[in-house]
């Protein structure tokens, strides 16, 4: 069981007149707790319904929210439309103020994601947390854009590329990869990235599983067959389920916290686990991550 502690957004997804909770980072948290780790989350929501909804979700989960998270403005909105190929699109009325972390804290593993982590107040808190972090801390990125909220494109990649500097372990979509690096190929995408200094980068491909790059190696892993009711979380749910992976791992974790070689071995076995998690997240309608006993199940088949 590790110490965790999650910087992001928390929002509700509005599907067909319905709202869940969401947000990448609320996601990630969620999918961590519920795999047995201990997980605090700051981040910022409403004492409206919506943020009623939000807090109760975290609570059955057991993550706990970070002193500050839970504010007097209304709790931010992600309006959700599923097409045909049931992939995800997504507009947003969101705001983030999160409380920072105290430099003193001491966390296994940091992370963060998506519209939190390069907006403003909520960004600059993000970044003094990675440049502060204890050296003990592994520390994790995902960017998971959302283009449609992008003012300042080169502003928005440099925010990006500070914490893939500031990380170890960088996940990006292949969407992403074509919005931030549209001259590159995947492969090139994921050896820039690892130019920056993270130790492990992947790519995940929707059905076609995820390509990683660790210490000079590279990885090519197929999706694991399931049975797709959406794609809402997917991502969210590999990301939960790497990083469950990866400390399940002392060694691999250990290596790349501190830039050393890894066993190709360990990282295949971590990317499993993520791979194992979005396959279950994806037979559920909704960001809905797997608990430790499915997850466990799913692992030992």
């Amino acid at each position: 069981m590790s110490s965790i502690t999650v910087m992001g957004e928390s929002l509700v997804d509005v599907v067909s007149g319905l709202a869940h909770p969401g947000g990448s980072p609320l996601n990630v948290a969620v999918g961590l707790a519920r795999l047995g780790h201990v997980v605090q989350f700051h981040t910022e929501f409403g004492q409206d319904a919506h943020g009623q909804q939000i807090a109760e979700h975290l609570k059955q989960a057991g993550v706990k929210v970070a002193s500050g998270s839970v504010t007097e403005r209304a709790t931010s909105v992600a309006q959700v439309h599923v097409d045909e190929q049931l992939n995800a699109h997504y507009t947003f009325d969101i705001h983030q103020q999160i409380p920072p972390v105290a430099a003193d804290a001491v966390t296994e593993l940091l992370h963060t994601g998506s519209i939190a982590a390069w907006i403003e107040p909520s960004g600059q808190s993000i970044v003094d947390a990675f440049s502060h972090a204890a050296t003990s801390s592994l520390r994790s990125y995902d960017p998971n854009l959302r283009p449609d909220l992008v003012e300042d494109r080169e502003a928005a990649i440099e925010r990006i590329e500070l914490l893939m500097r500031l990380s170890h372990i960088v996940k990006l979509s292949d969407v992403d990869a074509q919005w931030l690096y549209p001259d590159l190929d995947l492969w090139d995408v994921l050896a820039h990235v690892s130019s920056l200094g993270p130790a492990f980068a992947v790519m995940t491909q929707g059905g076609d599983g995820c390509l990683a790059v660790a210490h000079g190696n590279r990885y090519d892993i197929s999706a694991l067959p399931t049975d797709l009711k959406d794609t809402i979380g997917a991502g969210d749910a590999f990301m939960s389920g790497l990083l469950y992976g990866f400390l399940s791992l002392p060694e691999l974790a250990l290596a790349l916290r501190t830039g050393t070689a890894s066993e190709p071995a360990d990282i295949r076995q971590a990317l499993h686990h993520a791979l194992t998690s979005a396959a279950l997240t994806v037979a559920q309608a909704g960001a809905n991550p797997p608990w430790v006993n499915d997850f466990s199940r799913a692992l030992a088949h």
